[in-house]
């Protein structure tokens, strides 16, 4: 046993068993590389794709135009002639005036005239003329007198006049009603007997005061707001307006305004007259913007003149009396002072109301 001895392979055998473990060693290295050149790909393709899915979401989203919300736009159908008339028809009667019918109806000059075709500084009217009134707030025809009545009085007097650079000269002709107005800036001894005589006498009035005489009377200045006449601008200095500048122009509207409502806690707006009745459409305009109305005159009495008598004075004003006048006299006039009980007397004689400007509009 010793001495046995295994048998030797042949030649041919001995080199097909190396060929044979060859053959499985570069199987196996093959399936390795496989299985590494597989992990690889797999591992390129997936990152490719999500590289390509990220870059494609790029795209897209680059691409994509941005919403903006925009506000839902609905498509009416074509507008018909079957919404309300957007005015009413007004026959003209003796006396109407642009004014006084801007007033009754509660619209302005200008919406009326812009309506009617009217030049803005065309005021006349035609008896049984056809006005067309705008019918958007205001008092439709079938109001009545006495519901515009009430409308109008439930608004303060100065709420009557509104600023406009459209001026007034004259109230609504329709009714028989005149103003007394008084320019105050000069001598202030006369007035406190005109303010008596128009308290005695239980009418209206207004007063333009100068920013001036303000200051130099401050006592007076209350006592013509405490007796209930209505207080307007008349300036602070009295100049020619139309040689001012808009600066000084707007000083002196804001001056004055700043002393009476010092004085007397009130205001001057909207009524403002002009020194001199100096004005031009500029002037207006500017008066306009700092919130007045120009208040001129209808008969203008002369009673500052030196060479005037109290009777020619009242004369004067009786023999230019008209529905609706305003008729211009001064505070510092001593032949005013003396005259004006007579005067008012003569007026109310002749059946006129003697009122405040804003009350001729009511």
């Amino acid at each position: 046993m010793d001495n046995y001895r295994a048998p030797r392979m042949r030649g041919s055998q001995q080199r097909r068993k190396v060929r044979w473990n060859y053959k499985r060693i570069a199987f196996a290295l093959v399936i390795l590389l496989l299985i590494a050149f597989s992990a690889a790909y797999g591992g390129y393709s997936l990152a490719h794709k999500l590289s390509v899915s990220n870059s494609q979401k790029e795209e897209v989203s680059a691409n994509k135009p941005t919403q903006v919300k925009a506000q839902t736009t609905t498509k009416l159908p074509p507008t018909t002639t079957t919404t309300k008339q957007q005015y009413i028809e007004y026959e003209v009667k003796a006396g109407d005036t642009f004014y006084g019918l801007a007033i009754k109806f509660g619209t302005s000059v200008d919406a009326l005239k812009k309506l009617n075709g009217v030049a803005g500084d065309d005021d006349n009217l035609q008896i049984g003329q056809i006005l067309k009134i705008p019918a958007k707030g205001v008092l439709t025809a079938q109001t009545s007198d006495e519901e515009t009545t009430q409308l109008v009085q439930s608004n303060s007097k100065r709420s009557i006049i509104k600023a406009s650079s459209q001026e007034i000269s004259r109230g609504p002709t329709n009714v028989k009603k005149i103003a007394l107005t008084f320019d105050v800036g000069a001598d202030s001894k006369p007035a406190p007997k005109i303010l008596q005589a128009l308290d005695d006498a239980g009418v209206g009035a207004t007063f333009f005061l100068t920013g001036k005489w303000v200051e130099e009377n401050p006592q007076l200045t209350k006592d013509i707001a405490n007796r209930g006449f209505l207080i307007g601008n008349h300036t602070y200095a009295h100049p020619d307006l139309t040689k001012e500048t808009e600066d000084n122009i707007a000083y002196e509207l804001s001056e004055t305004e700043r002393l009476v409502k010092e004085a007397t806690g009130e205001t001057t707006k909207p009524l403002f007259r002009p020194p001199f009745g100096s004005r031009d459409k500029r002037v207006l305009r500017i008066v306009a913007e700092q919130g007045y109305r120009s208040i001129y005159w209808t008969i203008d009495s002369l009673d500052w003149k030196p060479t005037m008598t109290p009777e020619q004075v009242k004369n004067r004003v009786i023999a230019g009396l008209s529905n609706g006048a305003i008729i211009l006299m001064h505070c510092g006039s001593p032949q005013t002072a003396q005259i004006l009980p007579e005067l008012i007397d003569e007026i109310k004689n002749r059946g006129y109301e003697i009122v405040s400007v804003p009350e001729l509009f009511e």
